[in-house]
């Protein structure tokens, strides 16, 4: 047995070397396996590497003691360079299957976040922390961009049409109902005369060269039989010449558009007390709204309604000029309250986790997992991906209506401790579903102001979002 061992130790070493060189082909190229296979791959093939190397020694050990002891030296010497010749050789072969292969440089593993201890040397380039005024897409976002007409004039005191929603009000009300019950743009401030002192509504912010202070609050109210007409408020309709106001300097009336039916859209200027300059922003506000409606009214269907209410999760078709590369976009509708989306194509199938940490101190305040991804094989293509909100039980109880529901499209940044403005960071990690390398796709900071919960949760509030003050007005904020 040992002089077979012996003489056919060389058959021996080449089997080794041929069984570790099979063992690598997975490690190349993984897709030649079935999927559920390929997280196991790496390391049973490490095994049969390890395996196949210390078969080769142990053979090579025994023969070279067997020779050494019959005095044999040159013959143990040439086995030695036998052996080595053919462990380079397959190390030469291995090299050459790798450079095909054209394997990707190894991504080192994410640890968890919780876990990692935040240095700046680990830390992206520091970069100007952003405001929270990132425009978001989406039939959910609650800032709303709004062009004023250019110069206001004596045209612009004549209240905007609204075609497309009288035409749904009058002839297929049960949609406009719909659509705004289904809306998580619409739906938590329905039915509430005060919604802009609630931390979710519509807010829309005149965006134009001269970049003026002031915004829209912007809400549906409807009226069932019985109930008056909101008080607080002057019923206007469309078409009809604005209130008049003596005063210059007298606040803007809150105006209720009646849309010839049970719904009214209440529009509540906020900024500086001028009339063309708010007269001109509410018309904006209300031509954006009726155009929002506007696909609805033109094919009155269940199919444009879902549209409607979901919108789609493709970027480039709400956009064609978006950029391609991952982003984090965060708005702030309300003082503490914030939306955000993650704009990505992670390529395959898997789930976002986004890390909000304080940037200073690195203490995490909120992590969001589970966010599932969309994807596609196009590289060029490029989904949104909204954050979930905060039902309203994490809010003070005091600022829910009876109307609101759980579907709360904003959340909240905790903080023990601070209430002042902050910088806080945004990570975002891909979380690969075949439970592969997690990958970190972004970091943004941006300053942003935290909610700091109560002590006595059932004596005090979520500080509302209060109208803007004319000293905000004349620092050129507009919320």
């Amino acid at each position: 047995m040992k002089k077979t061992l012996i003489i056919r130790q060389q058959f021996w070493h080449t089997v080794c070397c041929l069984t570790a060189l099979l063992a690598c082909l997975p490690l190349l190229w993984p897709r030649m396996l079935p999927r559920a296979w390929r997280n196991a791959a790496p390391e049973y093939a490490g095994d049969i590497i390890l395996a196949s190397v210390l078969v080769s020694f142990l053979v090579l050990g025994i023969s070279s003691l067997f020779l050494l002891l019959k005095l044999r030296n040159l013959r143990t010497l040439i086995h030695l360079a036998i052996w080595a010749s053919q462990w380079f050789l397959a190390c030469c072969i291995f090299t050459l299957l790798a450079y095909f292969a054209d394997v990707p440089a190894p991504v080192p593993p994410t640890k968890p976040a919780a876990q990692v201890p935040v240095t700046q040397a680990d830390e992206e380039p520091v970069h100007t922390p952003l405001p929270p005024a990132d425009t978001l897409i989406g039939p959910s976002a609650l800032v709303i961009p709004i062009l004023p007409v250019g110069a206001p004039s004596e045209e612009s005191l004549t209240i905007e049409s609204a075609p497309h929603l009288i035409a749904l009000e009058q002839d297929h009300p049960e949609l406009l109902r719909s659509y705004i019950d289904q809306s998580l743009r619409w739906s938590a401030s329905l039915s509430d005369q005060t919604f802009y002192t609630k931390p979710w509504h519509v807010v829309m912010t005149p965006r134009n060269s001269e970049n003026q202070p002031g915004f829209v609050h912007a809400a549906f109210l409807r009226l069932t039989d019985g109930e008056q007409l909101p008080t607080g408020y002057t019923v206007v309709k469309s078409g009809a010449p604005f209130p008049t106001i003596s005063d210059p300097e007298a606040q803007i009336p809150d105006l209720a558009l009646d849309l010839n039916g049970a719904h009214y859209l209440l529009l509540a200027w906020r900024g500086p007390r001028n009339a063309q300059q708010a007269f001109s922003a509410l018309n904006a506000a209300i031509h954006e709204v009726d155009e929002m409606v506007r696909p609805l009214a033109e094919k009155p269907t269940p199919a444009t309604l879902e549209s409607l209410v979901s919108g789609t999760n493709s970027v480039l078709e709400d956009d064609p000029d978006s950029p391609t590369s991952p982003d984090i976009l965060l708005s702030e509708p309300q003082t503490a309250c914030y939306q955000a989306q993650i704009l990505a194509n992670p390529g395959e199938s898997g789930s976002f986790q986004l890390i909000i940490r304080d940037a200073a101190s690195g203490e995490i305040l909120r992590t969001i997992d589970a966010i599932p991804a969309h994807f596609s094989h196009n590289p060029n293509a490029i989904f949104r991906h909204d954050i979930p909100g905060d039902p309203f039980s994490c809010l003070h109880k005091g600022v829910a209506t009876a109307s609101t529901s759980d579907r709360m499209p904003v959340f909240i940044i905790p903080h023990k401790n601070k209430t002042a403005p902050i910088e806080v960071s945004f990570e975002l990690y891909f979380c690969p579903a075949t439970k592969g390398l997690t990958r970190h796709l972004i970091t943004k900071t941006y300053r942003i102001v935290p909610f700091s919960y109560p002590k006595e949760h059932s004596e005090q509030q979520v500080p509302p979002t209060s109208p803007v003050s004319d000293q905000d007005v004349k620092k050129g904020q507009t919320h």
